[in-house]
């Protein structure tokens, strides 16, 4: 056997990347391409039941047990920025502008989701906490070889639910002025949180950094309302962990949204790069036919993390 087919066979009897335990040829490669397959939610077709007032999927006539405190940012994601330190918020109605607070996880939560719905949604934090903890790690590690993999529309989809339960529970503004909360498509939002295949044409995750950009590894996970004239709701502008992305909720449209131009659309992969030291991937699955470019990052040096704070 050549060296070639031995490092091809080790990979496909090791571990899968994408965290289940289970070999590679036995989840998530096929013996030509790797592929996570999205999380099927089921929302639509959970047995009907009550409709909670306070539940933002009352509308689908299904809700059950009492209203629960929903993190409007998943505790899974909270968890990996933390680390050992604090958390910190900003960009909050309750907020100064350009005041930081550090916070417990427990007071960042909102009531706006019944026990039933909130457990159903629990692949997309797993998976957003999977790719968090990925994303850090390969950041932070200037040696060795990483491979993380995971479900590119279970990323949007929890970006996507964060979005509505940080407009649910009015945490959205404009300065120090809350924003209505109103989605520009709002009767799609519950079938594009269930099925991916919903989301309109364009929409999804975008890149914005282009080659030569510089990113720092900050213990970050920002976001901020892209609205219309409405100030409805159509998309998100994020920094995670340093990458500068948007979540466009809306289908595209090039003379509304230029800066998207030479962003890249839904990436395949974010290759970070140690020269000479260490190459790590996060590896992002998408079914939606179109080819995708990979975000390939070349590390510089790492950011001091300040004492205490989450930063």
């Amino acid at each position: 056997m050549g060296e070639r087919k031995r490092k091809i066979e080790a990979v496909l009897t090791g571990p899968c990347p994408c965290g289940s335990k289970r070999a590679s040829h036995a989840c998530c490669h096929d013996g030509t391409r790797w592929h996570k397959p999205a999380a099927a939610l089921g929302l639509k077709t959970l047995p009907k039941a009550l409709s909670h007032a306070k539940c933002y999927m009352r509308a689908l006539e299904s809700c059950e047990g009492t209203i629960s405190g929903e993190h409007i940012i998943s505790a899974s994601v909270i968890r990996v920025l933390a680390g050992t330190g604090d958390f910190s918020v900003a960009g909050f109605p309750w907020l100064e502008d350009g005041e930081e607070r550090i916070i417990g996880p427990q007071n960042l939560t909102a009531n706006v989701l019944c026990r039933k719905h909130n457990s159903a949604l629990h692949p997309l934090d797993d998976a957003a906490g999977f790719f968090f903890s990925a994303l850090k790690s390969s950041l932070e590690t200037a040696t060795g070889r990483q491979h993380a993999l995971v479900s590119g529309h279970d990323l949007e989809r929890w970006l996507l639910k964060t979005a509505k339960v940080a407009a649910a529970s009015g945490s959205f503004a404009r300065g120090r002025e809350q924003l209505s909360g109103a989605f520009a498509h709002d009767d799609l939002i519950l079938d594009m949180l269930d099925r991916h295949e919903t989301w309109p044409e364009g929409s999804g995750l975008y890149c914005t950094m282009n080659a030569g950009d510089l990113a720092s590894n900050h213990f970050r996970f920002q976001f901020q309302p892209l609205t219309n004239a409405r100030d409805e709701l159509e998309g998100m502008a994020l920094n995670i962990l340093g990458i500068n992305f948007v979540l466009l909720l809306a289908p595209m449209d090039m003379e509304k949204y230029p800066f998207l131009r030479r962003a890249k659309y839904r990436p395949a992969r974010i290759v970070i790069s140690v020269p000479g030291k260490a190459a790590h991937w996060v590896t992002m699955s998408w079914d939606d036919d179109k080819r995708h470019e990979e975000l390939t990052m070349t590390f510089v040096r790492s950011v001091p993390r300040r004492s205490g704070t989450a930063d």
